[in-house]
């Protein structure tokens, strides 16, 4: 077979996905030849693996835009904070992924050149990169409302849209498709678990344990480097070529770099608020790829666009007060640049998702009334809001357990006529000042959310 004739079939397989099996196969077996495969993308198999000279739309995740991560901080210089510790000490439930990370991004390049000089032994001049980039979650904007009440950032949705069957939705920028092989969805209540405060007043009330990374397949675990390097690793955890199957936790947006899946997720309840069968949320039903741009949003995204997840009435997401994010698998062959990633997925956008009225938080310490100082009414509680640790008191006498998700009633309300929908912009952030401190403006209250229906 002649190149010419491997560049027919390479070619017939562009707009499925670069990282399918027989692609990856192809270039396995071609000896000595140098193949263009999309545009800008040049293999070469007598290489320890198949290299990608990188174009524009190759990198737009590196192309970042307003850091949650800074809204923790007073006064945080987003383009070199050392975010580690925030990812410790909030973003804990993260770890249960093994070696998930979030994407790491270049700043400023001048701060980014190691070395240079001239290697005798190949005699070639070389440049070597730090790993050093800044850990970067894109802020995720959303929106929810109440029956009867209109989005203030509409946009036309995706084929077949009734804008009546949608609470909400979360919108994130992206790039053009065929560099990511999968897009996927994490909630922080499905990866560290929802146990229900006062469940022993809720009969049918069933806890969600946390993940247990002992149980995951191995389709679902993140590919770690131990060294991160500027290309990603092709080969899977077994040590073989990637086999392109869409490998990657969470519930899936985007497939085969391309594809909105049809799959249905399984939903929470069997019944919805009306006693009639619920619906399973769908991706080629919930998801516009190119939505209306976020008017609000902090940042100019151009020359990236907007994709939105749409929350149906009978979604069970998100748990008020729950992290939810966005993560990007890279296609796998031929790799494209990701710039020394430490995961493939990696966590690229997110936010707490709360509402007007309320939002939730895990009890982390509890201190009863009886050992409290004399004069002291009921119990005090540490919870963690935002994945800050906060002081917190309840609305009564009802008592609550460490390990409990616990409802919380924001006193002063953004939107406390409740006559308008909640965006992202309405939602105040806990920052590393509140730490440790009294939170009166919220109250613990008797309550849960998405109680089993069967």
């Amino acid at each position: 077979m002649q190149v010419a004739d491997i560049e027919k079939i390479i070619n017939s397989l562009k707009g499925v996905s670069g990282s399918g099996n027989v692609l990856a196969q192809t270039v396995k077996l071609i000896k000595d030849a140098n193949l263009s495969m999309e545009p800008g993308d040049f293999a070469r198999s007598n290489m320890p693996a198949p290299m990608a000279a990188p174009v524009a739309y190759d990198l737009w995740y590196l192309f970042a835009h307003d850091n949650f991560f800074a809204h923790y901080y007073e006064d945080a210089n987003q383009d070199f904070k050392d975010y580690q510790p925030y990812l410790n000490e909030c973003f804990a439930f993260l770890s249960i992924l093994p070696g998930l990370k979030p994407l790491k991004t270049l700043r400023n390049l001048e701060q980014f050149v190691s070395d240079t000089g001239f290697d005798a032994y190949s005699m070639r001049n070389y440049l070597n990169w730090l790993n050093n980039g800044i850990y970067w979650v894109n802020t995720a904007a959303f929106e929810l409302w109440n029956k009867g009440i209109g989005m203030q950032y509409s946009s036309a949705g995706p084929k077949g849209f009734n804008p009546n069957d949608y609470v909400g939705y979360l919108s994130f920028p992206v790039g053009q498709l065929g560099t990511m092989e999968v897009m996927s969805l994490i909630q922080e209540t499905k990866i560290g678990g929802y146990l229900f405060a006062g469940k022993d007043g809720l009969p049918d009330t069933v806890d969600k344990p946390p993940l247990d990374p002992a149980t995951l397949d191995d389709k679902d675990k993140p590919i770690t480097k131990s060294t991160a390097e500027i290309f990603p690793d092709v080969k899977d955890i077994h040590g073989t070529i990637h086999s392109g199957q869409n490998y990657c936790y969470g519930r899936h947006l985007i497939e085969s770099a391309y594809r909105l899946p049809e799959t249905p997720e399984p939903s929470q309840n069997k019944l919805n608020s009306e006693g009639t069968e619920a619906y399973a949320p769908t991706a080629n039903r919930d998801v516009e790829l190119h939505s209306s741009p976020m008017a609000g949003y902090l940042e100019e995204v151009k020359p990236k666009l907007w994709m939105r997840y749409w929350i149906h009435k009978d979604s069970t997401m998100p748990v008020p007060g729950e992290f939810i994010g966005i993560l990007c698998k890279p296609v796998a062959t031929p790799p494209h640049v990701w710039w020394f990633q430490e995961s493939t997925p990696f966590l690229y956008a997110g936010n707490w998702m709360e509402t007007g009225n309320l939002t939730s938080g895990i009890v982390t310490a509890v201190t009863r009334e009886a050992d409290r100082p004399e004069g002291s009414i009921g119990d005090e509680y540490r919870v963690r809001i935002q994945g800050c640790e906060v002081i917190v008191y309840p609305s009564d006498f009802f008592s609550y357990e460490v390990g409990d998700r616990v409802a919380i009633l924001k006193v002063d309300s953004t939107v406390a006529a409740l006559d308008k929908s909640f965006t992202w912009l309405d939602q105040a952030a806990l920052k590393e000042t509140d730490k440790d401190a009294v939170q009166t403006n919220y109250v613990i209250i008797p309550a849960t959310f998405y109680k089993i229906k069967t």
